[in-house]
């Protein structure tokens, strides 16, 4: 491998690996969502447009104190202007309550969110859009059900049924 090459390769990993802008802010999603939530690292996904540039990052946290779920849209592009950005967050409905979503969506200038939900062991689906000024909008798309059967974590470690 070339010099140039070499260099050019740690460059594109450095400006990937580096924090968001968002972040760089001072916003991130564990401030965003509130005390107790951690991000389930598994489950964050990329916002793209089709030609799968990276306009920001949809992130699922969850709180196993409350029992909550979160989601956040964190926008990696016009960052500080305020452009049409989204999160929802679905709940799985079972034989006995109905499915139902939450969603935030707004002009935003560096998130969209949080929206919390407690799915009481059901799955969760979660997704993030953001406007790209110009270009075709971006989408996390839905993903598939996760979380299937978290159940709150009480003091002592006894698990809420």
């Amino acid at each position: 491998m070339t010099v140039i090459a070499r260099l050019a390769t740690a460059a594109v990993l450095t400006t990937a690996l580096a924090a968001s802008p968002a972040a760089a802010a001072g916003y991130t999603p564990e401030r965003a969502c509130g005390s107790g939530f951690q991000v389930l690292n598994e489950h964050t996904r990329p916002v793209t447009d089709h030609t799968n540039t990276l306009y920001g990052q949809v992130f699922l946290l969850y709180n196993g104190l409350t029992g909550e779920h979160c989601a956040v849209t964190m926008k990696r592009y016009s960052v500080g202007t305020p452009t049409k950005t989204s999160v929802t967050l679905r709940v799985h409905r079972d034989h006995f309550v109905a499915q139902h979503d939450e969603t935030d969506e707004d002009a935003f200038r560096y998130y969209a969110g949080p929206v919390k939900v407690k799915a009481n062991g059901r799955c969760v689906a979660f997704k993030g859009t953001t406007d790209t000024a110009g270009a075709a909008d971006a989408s996390s798309g839905w993903g598939r059900w996760v979380e299937c059967g978290r159940k709150q974590v009480l003091e002592g470690g006894l698990r809420r049924s």
